[in-house]
């Protein structure tokens, strides 16, 4: 029994729906579970039990004309026959991926997208946190959903020891202390100011002797030399656009805690049990903080006359997070200890 599952893009939306996989999966321990998403989600997903295979579509590039969206369908038809499939994304043109794929049941929210689907659900009335909206579709196609659902990072045994050997190679033996900066966020306002973290940094280091590795994609170096320019006394170990998501996880796995903003790597974090000090500022963490297995102490600033979610291009004189001090951040890294 094959079943295809059209993902959200981006990587705390991917991880707000691995609950959902794992429902499928425990339903139908022997059905084969495909994935689409874009290329960036491969490494997430392909470390996943539950997950059978993933199946690439990039509507910006490689799939953006209709004629490669035809071949597209035309290769699920023929990877199938697809006994059921399930629509995470909003998208009407992926609804109606599913129907031309030839796939039996179809389940999904059906605003804009029920003519497309077998199992249209009515979206909720109330505003959800990402994980919950997901929980609430399986919920209404007739799954059991948790109380308390969480969602899990997955990542492979040689992930585990590569990380390890990249500490060592840096001085860090098996079981010393360290604290994880991720500087980087995809919208310039969930960024906490380059030189707060390196305030935290030094802080940290000078009260209780535990260095800082910070942590980041390639576009993530400009952020990188901002922080070290501000660095007096702390002991820093770069290793920005050096390792993939999952070593990453493996890492934040081991820390003392990971300070971030409203970022991808704060979903890691926390799907691996992780600690996490999540600085917020445009984005509702009622809406989408983390909701992994590990502790989280999040911090929030809203200016006077915003609320949030905000993604309006007004933004505050003096930025959105700059206001949310090293020192308040430090505190809350203190009781992570």
């Amino acid at each position: 029994m094959k079943i295809l599952v059209v993902m959200k893009n981006w990587l705390g939306d991917l991880l707000f729906q691995m609950p959902a996989i794992e429902l499928i999966k425990n339903r139908y321990p022997a059905s084969e579970i495909f994935c689409v998403a874009p290329e960036r989600c491969r490494e997430i997903l392909e470390a996943h039990p539950g997950v059978s295979g993933f199946i690439v579509f990039d509507e910006k590039s490689t799939h953006r004309s209709w004629l490669k969206r035809v071949g597209f369908i035309l290769k699920l038809r023929k990877l199938g026959p697809w006994r059921e499939g399930y629509l995470f994304h909003r998208s009407r043109s992926r609804a109606a991926m599913l129907f031309l794929a030839g796939v039996k049941k179809r389940v999904g929210y059906g605003k804009g997208r029920g003519f497309f689907l077998t199992v249209p659900v009515r979206e909720p009335e109330s505003k959800l946190h990402q994980l919950d909206y997901f929980m609430e579709l399986m919920k209404s196609a007739g799954f059991e959903t948790p109380v308390e659902p969480r969602s899990r990072f997955y990542y492979k045994p040689e992930d585990e020891s590569r990380a390890r050997a990249i500490l060592k190679e840096n001085g860090l033996a098996e079981g010393s202390k360290y604290i994880c900066l991720h500087l980087g966020a995809n919208w310039e306002p969930k960024r906490w100011p380059a030189g707060h973290f390196a305030g935290l940094a030094g802080k940290v280091y000078d009260k209780w002797n535990i260095p800082a590795v910070v942590t980041g994609s390639p576009g993530d170096r400009p952020l990188l030399e901002e922080f070290l320019k501000d660095i007096k006394t702390a002991r820093v170990i770069d290793l920005v656009g050096k390792t993939s998501l999952r070593v990453s996880a493996c890492i934040y796995k081991d820390a003392v805690c990971l300070v971030t903003g409203d970022s991808g790597p704060m979903h890691i974090a926390s799907g691996v049990g992780a600690r996490v000090v999540s600085i917020f500022g445009p984005t509702d963490p009622d809406l989408t903080g983390p909701r992994g297995v590990g502790e989280n102490i999040t911090l929030q600033y809203v200016p006077s006359g915003y609320s949030v979610p905000f993604f309006g291009k007004k933004l505050p004189e003096d930025g959105w997070l700059s206001r949310i001090t090293p020192d308040e951040v430090f505190e809350a890294v203190g009781q992570m200890l």
